[in-house]
């Protein structure tokens, strides 16, 4: 019973949840079988835990039915029966938190039923709620079509002969206009995905139907929908990324609507400026880290950074980073200590040392660097790619050839036998450890024409990551 999917999901609930279903599963209207109460009852007292020897399916069915031999099928049955309840308790709560939902089901309840005044009073009453809400995404506009639309549907179908009273040019515009505003948002929204999942995991995905909507597509029509400029720019920066004005105007649109965006939507769109930062720094544009740690100070400050009250690590390394690339060292140190604390605990230590490192080898204390990065335990994957990575560098700028080349043929194996990583993923590795081998060898014969050579190579291959950093540590190999 302790794996099922009904103490799965009863360790979910919160203790009010726990409460409100107690009441729910006692209502006669939800339930008229005792016996399923009783198991319930059992279940509570377990909560929150709901590891006790006492939830043994056995020992379960001799409290509900003491005396009586026992039947699997019989406790099966009112674990189902319990479960199914458990849905429709799932399914209520969603539906009565929603306060649109419930009202679009009401109105369409009170017109089948012929309530019209009561219609009239609440249809009125919702269309101002939804003008009051302060986040304007695409759900804001579908609220404005949907109840102004059964309100015209109501007028044609209920109000005979009056509809020129009840209806004018500018309801038949409202309602075309704000589905209009709707499609376009979430259809642009979406396109914004595919192309960023094509870009993260290097997959191709058919984008015809959407290129044919943006192709002569004039943002400058919606002046009033900000949420439609921000998905069209969203998808250019992505489309068009040498054209640096589109993200310019993300940007811009993005920072003047932050307070009617919803916090999640406000943090991808915080995401797609940063990776649009990242994408062009990898190019040379340093001008694009100023921009990034611009951004983390604005997802910092509107507080969407936290997920449960935690920031992710990859916010927490990429500050870092970008902090040491601008040489803001006492700016990246006093971000580490300061949100340490905001990190995961389970993986603290180990991402707080990470960083650590790789600051005092921004700065040059490489010895410093090593001692931080000796004390790193993680099992992320990619993290430890990042390690090596932050060792391999360190071990080449103290000239340890030996223990480089030795650390760079253990890297390549790991590289080569992991069956979980994806191939471009390893190719972007092994082209950092393959250049990296190369340097080392020149740089113990200090072979200027052949680190020239090297240094070419590289800055005409494909971007892989730390590309830019070999080109700079290629140009110092001199006899």
């Amino acid at each position: 019973m302790h794996n099922s999917n009904l103490i799965e999901s009863f360790k979910t609930f919160t203790p009010q949840e726990i409460k409100e279903f107690s009441e729910f599963v006692t209502s006669p209207f939800f339930n008229k079988n005792v016996n399923v109460i009783k198991l319930f009852e059992i279940i509570r007292k377990s909560y929150p835990e709901l590891n006790s020897p006492k939830l043994e399916k056995e020992t379960v069915y001799k409290k509900i039915f003491p005396g009586k031999p026992y039947k699997d099928s019989t406790i099966r049955l009112l674990m189902f029966y319990l479960y199914e309840i458990v849905l429709k308790f799932l399914a209520y709560t969603r539906f009565s938190k929603n306060n649109v939902t419930y009202t679009e089901n009401l109105m369409k309840e009170l017109l089948d039923r012929g309530q019209y005044k009561e219609f009239e009073k609440n249809i009125e009453k919702i269309n101002q709620e939804i003008e009051n809400i302060p986040v304007k995404d695409e759900n804001y506009y579908m609220n404005r079509f949907i109840f102004r639309h059964e309100y015209l549907n109501y007028a044609s179908n209920f109000v005979e002969g009056k509809y020129e009273k009840f209806v004018s040019k500018e309801d038949i515009e409202f309602v075309s206009n704000n589905l209009t505003y709707y499609y376009l948002i979430r259809i642009f929204k979406f396109y914004s995905i595919a192309l960023n999942m094509m870009l993260l995991y290097n997959i191709n995905i058919e984008t015809a139907i959407f290129e044919n909507i943006t192709k002569n597509f004039n943002p400058d029509a919606f002046k009033d929908v900000p949420m439609i400029g921000i998905y069209f720019n969203a998808i250019m920066v992505l489309l068009k990324p040498e054209d640096e004005s589109y993200y310019y105007k993300l940007k811009k649109l993005v920072f003047e609507n932050a307070a009617s965006l919803e916090k999640n939507t406000l943090s991808d769109l915080y995401i797609n400026l940063e990776n649009y930062c990242h994408r062009k720094g990898r190019t040379g544009a340093e001008k694009f880290n100023k921009e990034a740690l611009e951004i983390y100070h604005a997802e910092i400050e509107n507080n969407v950074c936290f997920v449960n009250g935690l920031m992710p690590y990859s916010l927490y390394n990429s500050y870092v980073v970008t902090a040491c690339r601008l040489k803001k060292y006492d700016e990246a140190h006093e971000f580490v200590e300061k949100y340490r604390q905001t990190l995961s605990p389970e993986n603290m230590d180990g991402y707080y040392d990470y960083c650590m490192a790789f600051l005092e080898n921004a700065r040059r204390n490489n010895e410093k660097a090593l001692e931080y990065l000796s004390k790193v335990k993680l099992d992320d994957l990619y993290m430890k790619m990042d390690v090596r990575i932050l060792q391999s560098k360190i071990y080449y700028e103290l000239t340890w050839h030996m223990p480089l080349q030795s650390l760079l043929d253990t890297f390549k194996k790991t590289v080569q036998n992991n069956k979980l990583m994806p191939e471009f993923r390893k190719k972007y590795y092994l082209m950092f450890i393959r250049y990296l081998n190369q340097m080392n060898n020149l740089k113990q014969k200090t072979d200027s024409d052949k680190a020239y050579e090297l240094r070419s190579q590289l800055e005409k291959d494909d971007f892989f990551p730390n590309k830019q950093w070999l080109i700079e540590k290629s140009g110092e190999i001199s006899p």
